[in-house]
């Protein structure tokens, strides 16, 4: 059997696992995203119209409790939020595993030829995400806070950059670390995507940015989604004009573009620069690793200035 047919035949599998809550038989498969860690993304080609579906599956239990987290952000949140999401259609668990099915709604986005003009656009989006409006709408619908970072995942990272050669530099901020999560609080809370990455935005026929990927939605103080969103392009060598985006977030948001905001925002690069990147360090090619250690070099030092 060759790759494709067993793809085409799991995803037919689970088509008919969904029984009468879905109509049409597949055609066509291709496996997007996942596989042999518990979890796999399917793109399906059904013989109806509009007939092109994203299917995805969680099995390893860490990976259902994320997947029953989307699914409850399409029931209970999604038309409450004011940006573009894949139409949800059914999702649930069976089998032991759980699922969600989508249409189809959009396209990879080349963020390389993005003017200033777009990444602000996009800031603008995640602004208006961000307002207290929105919260307030969707506080009670499933979405909750995130844990702080316990004493283990600190030692951890402190023990990470060390190995990295970035002892010293560190050094003065691992001592005060409470410090950066008291400046993020400064800002309001608000509804967070929690994994807002250029590989987690689509673009429709219209252009439009279409967010997917809800996995990690929670309530926050809102910078996370802009630190990460920075990081991640950073890496693949691109530029975002972070000033221009501050001030077009802020705007969007109908908070202050003030020193507040800037600091919330340096603290909350350093906070996923040194609890997360060493994870990913290993997966990570030049010239991504110095692109990383640079920008954390320029954090400390704006951090205290």
């Amino acid at each position: 059997m060759t790759t494709t047919e067993a793809v085409e035949g799991e995803a037919a599998r689970w088509w008919e696992l969904l029984g009468d809550r879905v109509r049409g038989e597949v055609v066509g498969a291709r496996t997007m995203a996942g596989g042999a860690s518990g979890s796999a993304v399917y793109g399906l080609s059904v013989d109806q119209p509009a007939g092109e579906f994203v299917l995805k599956v969680a099995s390893r239990p860490g990976l259902r409790e994320r997947a029953r987290r989307e699914v409850t952000f399409y029931r209970e949140l999604a038309a409450q939020v004011p940006v573009l999401v894949p139409e949800f259609l059914v999702g649930g668990e069976v089998e032991g595993s759980a699922y969600l099915l989508l249409t189809a709604a959009g396209v990879p986005t080349d963020a390389k030829r993005w003017s200033e003009l777009r990444w602000t656009e996009l800031a603008t989006e995640l602004g208006r995400l961000h307002r207290e409006q929105v919260l307030a709408v969707t506080i009670d619908r499933g979405a909750t806070a995130r844990e702080p970072a316990s004493a283990e995942k600190l030692a951890a990272g402190e023990r990470a950059w060390i190995e990295l050669g970035c002892e010293r530099l560190l050094a003065p901020l691992w001592a005060s670390f409470e410090a950066l999560g008291a400046a993020i609080r400064q800002l309001p809370a608000c509804l967070c995507h929690g994994d807002f990455h250029l590989g987690n935005l689509l673009t429709d026929p219209a252009d439009r940015f279409v967010w997917i990927d809800w996995q990690e939605v929670h309530i926050g103080h809102g910078p996370g989604d802009l630190a990460l969103l920075w990081q991640r392009a950073g890496v693949d060598g691109v530029n975002p004009p972070r000033e221009a985006m501050l001030t077009a977030y802020a705007a969007a948001r109908g908070i202050p573009d003030d020193a507040l905001l800037h600091r919330a925002a340096v603290a909350s690069e350093l906070t996923l620069v040194m609890l997360e990147w060493p994870t990913f360090f290993p997966y990570v090619p030049e010239p991504g690793r110095a692109r990383i250690r640079n920008r954390l070099e320029h954090l400390v030092a704006v951090w205290y200035r």
